[in-house]
């Protein structure tokens, strides 16, 4: 009788503790924001960010314009960036692309651009299939454990993913803004 009352106390204690996962504790996904103050009238700001849209994101890697309604002053898409991993382990297998969803929201006088779901999938091609990551997120480690992988070598990977997303992404953001206000000329 005492064995069972100290395994289920046990139990009690350790359940708690099954749910919390050591992967990416406390960490968001990984999102990027800007906003871009044009002195115009949210109509014509709307063209701008339109066709800024079709000269930055929209000539990413499998962009595709998921909605685009001027009334409301909303431009949303996705678009990927292609990634290659420096590591040498299992470089084929987390070779894949990095899907991202684009929200830009026009009022008048600003625009707002969100990048966010950033999310990681492997080489499906790969002779032991694909690595996914899943989301990208602010942590040091991935959302989720990556199995095949040692949590140092996940961290690694998840940090090389962070920095070749952030990078295109930044540039991108920086060409859209750009491209928004060279349309408002001097």
């Amino acid at each position: 009788m005492l064995r069972i009352a100290i395994l289920v106390t046990i139990f009690l204690l350790a359940a708690p503790l099954a749910g919390q996962s050591p992967q990416g504790e406390g960490a968001q996904a990984l999102s990027f924001n800007r906003s871009i103050s044009v002195p115009l009238n949210a109509v014509r700001l709307y063209d701008l960010a339109s066709e800024a849209w079709t000269w930055t994101f929209g000539k990413e890697p499998g962009a595709v314009l998921r909605r685009a309604d001027r009334d409301q002053g909303v431009i949303e898409g996705q678009a990927r960036v292609n990634f290659r991993s420096a590591m040498l382990l299992l470089r084929e297998e987390s070779m894949g692309t990095v899907q991202y969803r684009v929200t830009i929201q026009v009022r008048a006088g600003e625009c707002r651009v969100q990048v966010s779901e950033l999310s990681h999938t492997g080489n499906l091609a790969a002779q032991r299939g694909g690595m996914h990551l899943g989301t990208l997120t602010t942590g040091d480690l991935p959302a989720q454990r990556v199995s095949g992988m040692s949590r140092a070598n996940a961290g690694r990977l998840h940090a090389e993913l962070k920095g070749t997303a952030k990078d295109r992404i930044d540039q991108l953001l920086q060409t859209f803004e750009w491209r928004l206000r060279a349309g408002v000329g001097p």
